[in-house]
């Protein structure tokens, strides 16, 4: 499993994610296919991915996920936890990431 994956595995089973920083959480979105955030002003950034609606298969639809850049030191355990949420409800966690 790659490093990144592991990482993910420990954000999904952490209860209270207060130990990870941004660009571990934009490493994974990237990895996992969301596209970096395009306005490089401020510190809100959001990664966002198109995927098919499980409604339509003909129509894709946006996910977002947003994170905050402060430059150093960790995330806020919320935007880890809304990350993993996002990630779960749109079933976007790789197969071996429970």
């Amino acid at each position: 499993m790659p490093s990144w994956q592991k990482l993910l595995a420990g954000m999904v089973a952490d209860s209270d994610p207060r130990s990870y920083t941004y660009q571990q959480a934009a490493g994974i979105l990237v990895h996992l296919g969301f596209a970096p955030p395009t306005k490089p002003t401020g510190s809100h950034r959001r990664f966002r991915i198109e995927i098919d609606d499980p409604g339509d298969e003909t129509r894709k639809r946006g996910v977002i996920i947003g994170l905050v850049e402060k430059g150093r030191g960790t995330l806020k355990p919320k935007y880890i936890s809304a990350m993993v949420r996002t990630l779960k409800e749109n079933k976007l966690l790789p197969s071996d990431v429970k």
